[in-house]
């Protein structure tokens, strides 16, 4: 695994347990938002702008793009 894969995968682990607790949701139920919208690839293929700023403004981002598409978080 390449440090850049490194760094790609940790953010998804914060960004995953970040968006658990402000959604209120279980491990189960935010596993199943972000596979349904492919939360992990969106953190993937935008890693190099969503890195410049804190983990926060990147579950914004996440926020922002789940909106986009409908989805309605606690």
């Amino acid at each position: 695994m390449s440090q850049h894969q490194i760094d790609v995968a940790d953010m998804q682990c914060w960004i995953f347990r970040m968006a658990q607790l402000r959604w209120r949701m279980s491990p189960k139920e935010c596993a199943a938002v972000f596979k349904q919208h492919d939360v992990l690839g969106f953190i993937s293929r935008c890693y190099d702008i969503l890195h410049l700023s804190s983990y926060e403004c990147a579950l914004n981002d996440v926020e922002e793009m789940l909106r986009n598409r409908g989805v309605i978080l606690r």
